[in-house]
């Protein structure tokens, strides 16, 4: 169930950037000085997807309840707007989140995210030679994790910064101390550049690094994140109710949902990129999706659903999720389960 913040009198920290689509503000609890980051829901011209905060907060608690790690997502109130909010995964001055785009640019300088031409080089493979090329292999796994909950969700924006690994600096320190120690002064000072990852790095001296100096990266994966395009936060209320008088609807809107992560090029229906992936990785696959079907139980998705704005106070009750919604969010993610299911059968 979703706590309430009402983050009112919390410190905002202007000066701090974040990345991401939606609006996202890092703040302090002035009681804790804890930070977190509050996100509204997407709201721009035409568009406005005001239930997508609830998306948020549910793929949180159900992806928790199948055995994903997930980051937590409350409901928070700043007296203008409601929306999200979770606490920061890292502390500063003790470690860092490095975002999969540097392993990206990092490794293959021509790939450049921002431009939409570039899109399509966004893939599975990319993903595997990145994080291969950097000595963090041990990582793939949690790729394949991220893949198979957005299948769940029907996330549509797994993008490149929405995933990433976290490294504490005494880690840093320590393997650049080790560099030291065996008197490679220029592999040292690679070494730095390799963990700070800059799309600046050059290839030929990332690859001196890891031919030379066979260290085991330091980090540790982040628990997953943003995740709030999903549950069909986009479908107006009147095309949610259609879809409930028509099953049929629902099976061709699922169909529809592709994932962010591409396949040697191309976007593919979620199922069908589990597909490609259980060909090269069946092991890591059928893993995953048997720890979702013994951790699955009906009765605590609903549950899960359809208390998931109980905590929210009668002054914001205008806000809570329509119970017609709550109904296609249950059925959407039994459905993807039940889709999911069939895929190592």
């Amino acid at each position: 169930m979703a706590d309430f913040y009402d983050i009112t009198n919390w410190n905002e920290k202007p000066w701090f950037q974040t990345g991401g689509t939606r609006s996202k503000v890092i703040i302090e609890n002035p009681e804790n000085r804890k930070i977190y980051y509050f996100k509204t829901s997407l709201k721009k011209e035409k568009i406005d997807y005001k239930y997508e905060f609830w998306s948020e907060i549910i793929a949180s608690e159900v992806g928790t309840l199948l055995g994903f790690d997930l980051l937590r997502y409350d409901i928070a109130f700043n007296s203008k707007e409601i929306g999200c909010i979770s606490e920061s995964m890292t502390q500063e001055g003790v470690n860092k989140l490095t975002e999969g785009v540097s392993y990206l640019t990092g490794y293959d300088t021509t790939y450049n995210p921002k431009d939409k031409n570039s899109k399509k080089q966004y893939t599975f493979q990319l993903i595997f030679e990145a994080l291969g090329f950097f000595q963090l292999s041990r990582f793939a796994e949690n790729i394949i994790q991220i893949i198979i909950f957005d299948s769940i969700i029907g996330n549509s924006d797994r993008h490149q910064e929405n995933w990433g690994i976290i490294t504490a600096y005494n880690d840093i320190i320590a393997t650049i101390e080790i560099a030291k120690k065996e008197k490679k002064g220029f592999l040292e000072k690679q070494l730095f550049s390799l963990l700070a990852i800059t799309s600046k790095a050059k290839r030929k001296d990332l690859e001196n690094v890891v031919k030379n100096l066979h260290l085991i990266m330091p980090g540790n994966f982040s628990q997953i994140y943003d995740s709030g395009s999903c549950l069909g936060r986009e479908l107006s209320d009147e095309k949610t109710e259609q879809m409930l008088m028509d099953k049929s609807l629902i099976d061709t809107y699922i169909r529809k949902g592709v994932s962010e992560i591409h396949w040697e090029g191309k976007k593919l229906n979620h199922f069908d990129l589990i597909r490609k992936v259980n060909n090269v990785q069946p092991e890591m696959v059928r893993k995953t999706i048997q720890k979702v079907i013994s951790n699955y139980n009906e009765n605590k998705i609903q549950s899960i659903v359809n208390n998931i704005d109980l905590n929210l106070p009668k002054k914001l009750v205008s806000n809570k999720l329509p119970i017609k919604r709550k109904e296609l969010v249950i059925k959407l993610i039994t459905l993807r389960i039940q889709n999911l299911t069939e895929l190592i059968k």
